[in-house]
């Protein structure tokens, strides 16, 4: 062990809440009453004792009227790196949003099922985290289907057939526009994505265009607003007849879980997680997931244990979590989350040790998604400071996540 002093320039969402809300003249108990948290927890997430939740961040962000994203911060040579090996592919993916009534095609137009083909090769890169090659892909591909929509008539199914794939592309240039930083790319996609889904003929696409219209809501700490959206989604689910609409049920109340959780509605969250799994019972979700949703068994139980650290109740968590067998080799982002929410509720139950053990099992599990989460770098962050010492176990996962200390 070494005996080192945490020296950190940047301890995370903690400094950076601190710093706006000085800059905006408020008080910790003004803050706390303009984000609807209480003072105390304010304090302890300011002072460095408490990790900062997602939760918090965006009614903070939301009450100081910046991005959550701003709080959270980006390491800005990272940054720069990324921007500068991606910016070419990044400025075509925004020329291609912008060119969707005036397609230009580096090749003759594809036929249906050749757009079907390479539209599941593109949701296989994002399945496996390649995002830069996605990026590359991502361009000629939206021309391509914009050209196909055009040219097959409105009113026929293969007219729906060509919005339906490029309602999936949409939501796919959506992530790659968070994966790159770009809010203004993502938020183009995501207002098509939602726009097209009445005009594909199918209602669970309007459903799950209403789920990642939700992501917005949940980002900003508007968690009302974000769970109205969800409810409009399973009228939209009750519409249609076909069997897979458990499917898209249960993502929907699996995001109305996490943000009732986050709204401090504990009951409405556990709710939500007993009406998924009674839909599971109903509906054996095939091999091949239904427009990408996850229905498994293992996800609901994820979100079932994730509710009480939500709420800072990491002994609830750890309960929960000693009732369920979270391992899945074809899930790795899944497993690799619930060990990071396991690594959240050992902080707050108080045992470090263990703290580490689940955050090198989320690293281990599931790397990339480790790596960039914020929640890993708050929890790092809160658990250097609060032992005062480094560990070369801590110190060589902090460099790992880019963290200094």
């Amino acid at each position: 062990m070494r005996d080192n002093t945490v020296m950190s320039a940047d301890n995370g969402a903690a400094e950076r809440i601190a710093r706006f809300r000085k800059l905006a003249g408020w008080s910790q108990h003004q803050l706390a009453a303009r984000a609807f948290v209480s003072t105390s927890l304010i304090k302890k997430v300011e002072q460095g004792r408490t990790p900062a939740s997602p939760s918090l961040v965006s009614c903070c962000a939301r009450a100081l009227g910046v991005d959550a994203s701003v709080l959270y911060g980006t390491d800005p040579e990272e940054q720069i790196t990324e921007q500068h090996v991606e910016r070419a592919g990044v400025e075509e993916l925004r020329a291609a949003l912008h060119a969707y009534d005036d397609p230009e095609l580096v090749n003759p137009l594809h036929s249906a099922p050749e757009l079907q083909r390479q539209l599941n090769a593109a949701e296989k890169l994002r399945h496996s985290f390649r995002y830069h090659e996605l990026c590359r892909r991502m361009p000629e591909l939206l021309n391509q289907l914009y050209a196909r929509t055009a040219f097959d008539p409105a009113d026929t199914s293969a007219g729906e057939h060509a919005r339906s794939m490029l309602h999936d592309a949409y939501r796919l240039v959506a992530t790659l526009g968070g994966r790159f930083h770009q809010p203004g790319i993502g938020a183009m996609a995501s207002e098509r994505h939602v726009a097209l889904a009445p005009r594909t003929g199918d209602p669970l696409r309007v459903a799950l265009s209403a789920y990642h219209r939700s992501t917005h809501f949940l980002r900003h700490g508007q968690f009302a607003r974000g769970l109205r959206v969800i409810e409009r989604g399973h009228e939209s689910v009750r519409e249609s007849r076909v069997p897979q609409r458990e499917s898209v049920a249960i993502q929907l109340h699996l995001r109305a879980a996490v943000l009732a959780a986050r709204a401090g509605d504990t009951e409405r969250a556990d709710t939500h997680i007993s009406e998924a799994r009674a839909a599971r019972q109903r509906y054996d979700p095939p091999v091949s997931p239904y427009y990408n949703t996850d229905s498994s068994a293992l996800n609901i139980d994820v979100h079932w244990c994730a509710i009480p650290v939500e709420n800072y109740d990491g002994t609830g968590a750890l309960t929960r979590a000693e009732q369920v067998h979270i391992v899945d080799r074809n899930r790795p982002e899944r497993v690799g989350h619930h060990h990071i929410d396991m690594a959240r509720a050992w902080l707050l139950h108080g045992d470090r040790e263990k703290v580490m053990v689940e955050l090198n099992a989320a690293r281990h599990i599931s790397p990339h998604h480790t790596r960039r989460h914020p929640t890993v770098r708050e929890t790092v962050r809160t658990l250097a400071e609060t032992d005062r010492r480094a560990t070369d176990t801590l110190a060589g996962f902090a460099r790992w996540v880019g963290i200094r200390l």
